[in-house]
């Protein structure tokens, strides 16, 4: 049942292409300009996508450079002042952290 519908299948290719091989010069020209056309503008769009990644990747680091450094200032700034606070509320407290603490 498979290998019948798979010849079947096989013979209508091979006459697709045999009917393909018959074309006219005048077709065979067109299909070759159409590919070359196709090639010429799949090259423009990858030149242009790398000049366009050449122009936005540096601007995207130095966002993200930028956020980073205000992100560090941020945090730096909400730590002196937790530090200040702290300090204002009972300057005889001590914070810390237990590191072993031994059972009796």
């Amino acid at each position: 049942m498979f290998s019948s519908s798979f010849k079947q299948q096989t013979s209508q290719w091979q006459q697709a292409f045999a009917q393909r091989q018959a074309a006219g010069p005048l077709q065979k020209l067109f299909a070759w300009l159409m590919l070359g056309v196709f090639l010429v503008v799949g090259a423009g769009l990858l030149l242009f996508m790398l000049l366009l990644s050449w122009i936005v990747i540096p601007i995207m680091l130095f966002r993200h450079r930028a956020k980073v450094k205000a992100w560090q200032q941020q945090r730096q700034q909400h730590a002196t002042d937790h530090a200040q606070t702290s300090a204002q509320r009972d300057p005889a407290v001590i914070e810390g952290e237990v590191l072993d603490k031994k059972q009796d």
